[in-house]
């Protein structure tokens, strides 16, 4: 990254830590961000546009030496960021954004091709990995459902600016980071957040039914919202680094040793919102709630 660095923006870090979803360094005590592109950099820029016009200017993009915010090394896409905020404060509830924004995500196509390109990446790349093959099939089911929700519910109306990824505890440099935001339904946020903070801090069940409840939900969100739920971003995140980026495949060992306790949350979630709307019927989902009462 030093290269790029130098080359494109006339900046000479001594050191760069990768964290924050980027790389992070500082010059003469300003703070900088070099991230790389998820999505296609018009839908970054227009993004970081509208955070512009709702004056959340927390990152502020730095143009290149060729005066343009996208610079492309090894045939990817990066933009710089000036971090113009307490970057490692952490984001208080009121905080988070509802900024609306239209989206053309099919969650049901996406997850579906992401489920394809699993298999293949199965029989070609992890027939040593004894981890992934004795567990990958129970997910690739978890995705099945979330799929089935989807397909029936997904519209992409009631669109907001939201996360590609949330992680615990939710810093300002991960949260107005233009590069980690999308547009899409807003239960998004809070699947994924409930989703991060079982695995990585594993708070009581009790908590996230009440963090749900300050929300208010219609029949196709609630549904969304346990589709999403459903849908093992956590797991295909650290599959997609041991195949990848050769991390090591014990890395999954908490996931999956948490994986009945997670099914018991998801049951409790099913009963709450089941109270107030027509849940769709996911059968082991149902008995495991049944079973609770």
């Amino acid at each position: 990254m030093k290269s790029l660095i130098n080359y494109y923006y006339n900046l000479y870090p001594e050191n760069i830590q990768k964290m924050y979803g980027g790389y992070y360094f500082d010059v003469n005590n300003v703070n900088y961000l070099l991230t790389e592109l998820k999505v296609p950099a018009k839908q970054t820029l227009d993004i970081y546009q509208e955070l512009m016009n709702n004056r959340l200017s927390y990152f502020l993009i730095i143009s290149n030496k060729d005066g343009s915010p996208v610079s492309i090394f090894e045939e990817k896409e990066y933009i710089l960021y000036h971090l113009n905020c307490d970057y490692k404060e952490t984001l208080k509830f009121g905080e988070q954004l509802y900024i609306p924004y239209p989206s053309d995500l099919n969650w049901g196509a996406l997850w579906t091709e992401r489920i394809n390109y699993y298999e293949v990446q199965i029989n070609e790349l992890a027939q040593e990995k004894k981890l992934i093959l004795d567990s990958v099939n129970y997910y690739i089911g978890l995705a099945e459902n979330a799929i089935f929700i989807a397909n029936k519910f997904y519209d992409g109306s009631e669109s907001y600016i939201q996360h590609y990824r949330i992680g615990v505890p939710v810093k300002y440099a991960d949260y107005f980071n233009p590069t980690n935001l999308v547009g899409d339904v807003y239960v998004r946020d809070i699947a994924e957040y409930i989703k991060s903070s079982f695995f990585s801090e594993r708070r009581e069940d009790s908590f996230y039914i009440e963090y749900l409840s300050s929300f208010n939900y219609s029949p196709v969100t609630a549904n969304l919202l346990m589709a999403r739920l459903l849908y093992p971003s956590y797991y295909f995140d650290i599959f997609d680094e041991i195949i990848l980026n050769d991390k090591p495949e014990n890395h999954l060992l908490p996931v999956l040793n948490m994986c009945y306790e997670f099914e018991e949350l998801l049951a409790k979630i099913y009963l709450f919102l089941e109270q107030k709307y027509q849940i769709e019927h996911i059968n082991w989902l149902k008995k495991r709630a049944i079973a609770l009462r």
